[in-house]
């Protein structure tokens, strides 16, 4: 089933359940009273019981009954002498649907008196309720007939039945109305999705906005597109720029080869400078290559992250960093400090910031390395970074002006805050008071 019928049967079900229920609920609570009614009405037979007082005497003595005044021959009437001026009437007729026996009890009869015992009986295949009340000496019997209860019942039962169905029916068709306007969103939500894998178009949205399940659901539908729209924009611009900072090494080196390839074209002096230049194209493209491949990682490294010392990650990274380029110090103030990540990746980071630094640094000068509290502050005394390159600064494949003849492809910066960004942490670039630039990793 569909969804939309699939919520249309369950509220259905749902109603007649509920309906069904209070149907038995009423006619069980209305027979209950109709009962009770017919238990009231033999109770009240016995209830005229007491005498208040004798009016005359001999065969022909009357009895006051709660006020109302009885002949002793009463027709169905029960009279017996209590003493010779007390008189108690146990059975007077209250109506025709009322039918009483008295029957003798054997003196001594156990037990010798009982409470009312109310049952329903079937005498002569009719439902009759009968009242039995056990006295000292007989046995009073009351019965009334609950013919009028079965035909009221009946009546009862089947307009029940008819409110049943009729309530059923239009469960069923309110249910199919509420269920179309209910899965409405739903329904634009998954013809969106649809029309998205069909199209490819990642710029689609659902437009389901509001409170409810499903429009939480189209909100964060809406917040992956856009994430996986940005994420397949930077793909392809990474694409395109890897395949623009590709195509000039190449060419250089197919234009070297075909000069190297062609006997006689260079003597050995110039073949050792060409093969020489080769040589640093390929360390070049080599480079790029691994700093491509580091951007493209991105997060996928699904390496669990663990704590460690931030100092003594830096302290390896300068120690190798000195090594690279000898013509510059580097000078550390290295405080303990413990983060959490991933060790290879953040060592990554800190060494293209300081490889960054000794590209900028003059031979000669100094590069300070500081860490503190989660916090790596590279300064190098370069000639700083213009305000109007601050912002772009760790843009894939941005270069500045003054980059433009500086080796290097313009991702080393972007890798670092990509490593930031993976570790919750951010990356930000300042002025030095005396010249440089400052550049902050905070962990």
């Amino acid at each position: 089933m569909t969804f939309r019928l699939r919520l249309t049967v369950m509220a259905s079900l749902a109603v007649a359940a509920t309906v069904v229920g209070a149907s038995f609920a009423v006619y069980y609570t209305d027979r209950h009273e109709l009962i009770k009614g017919v238990d009231a009405d033999l109770r009240s037979t016995l209830a005229l019981r007491p005498l208040n007082e004798v009016i005359g005497g001999g065969p022909g003595v009357k009895i006051a009954l709660g006020g109302r005044v009885f002949p002793s021959a009463i027709s169905g009437g029960y009279v017996r002498t209590i003493s010779p001026k007390a008189f108690r009437i146990v059975l007077p007729r209250l109506s025709a649907a009322v039918r009483a026996q008295l029957v003798p009890r054997k003196v001594g009869a156990s037990p010798p008196t009982a409470p009312p015992q109310f049952r329903t009986v079937s005498i002569d295949g009719v439902p009759t309720r009968k009242l039995t009340l056990l006295l000292p000496t007989e046995e009073v019997t009351v019965t009334r007939s609950l013919l009028d209860v079965s035909r009221n019942l009946s009546h009862l039962a089947w307009l029940l039945v008819f409110i049943s169905l009729g309530g059923v029916g239009a469960a069923a068709i309110l249910g199919a109305f509420v269920s179309r306007r209910a899965v409405a969103p739903l329904r634009r939500l998954t013809e969106t999705t649809e029309r998205i894998l069909a199209t490819g178009d990642l710029g689609a949205r659902t437009g389901v906005r509001g409170r409810d399940e499903i429009s939480r659901l189209s909100a964060r539908l809406d917040e992956l597109l856009a994430s996986l729209d940005a994420s397949l924009r930077t793909q392809r611009q990474l694409v395109a720029d890897a395949s623009h900072e590709l195509r000039t090494p190449i060419a250089t080196l197919r234009a070297n080869y075909e000069l190297l390839a062609e006997p006689g074209a260079l003597d050995e002096h110039e073949r050792k400078e060409l093969l020489l230049d080769v040589r640093t194209e390929l360390e070049d493209m080599t480079v790029l290559v691994a700093e491509l491949t580091e951007l493209a990682r991105g997060e996928e490294a699904n390496v669990p992250p663990e704590a460690f010392r931030l100092d003594e990650v830096v302290r390896g990274v300068v120690e190798r960093a000195a090594r690279r380029a000898p013509q510059v110090s580097f000078r550390t103030v290295l405080q303990p400090t413990v983060v959490t990540g991933v060790p290879e990746r953040v060592e990554r980071a800190v060494a293209n910031l300081l490889d960054n630094a000794g590209k900028w640094t003059p031979p000669g000068e100094c590069v300070d390395v500081r860490v503190e509290d989660g916090l790596v502050e590279v300064r190098d005394r370069g000639p700083g970074i213009a305000d109007e390159d601050a912002p772009f600064v760790f843009d894939r494949f941005y270069r500045s002006i003054r980059a433009r003849g500086m080796p290097g492809a313009g991702l080393g910066l972007a890798i670092v805050k990509q490593i930031a960004d993976a570790h919750g942490g951010s990356v930000s670039v300042d002025h030095g008071s005396d010249g440089g630039a400052i550049l902050r990793l905070q962990l």
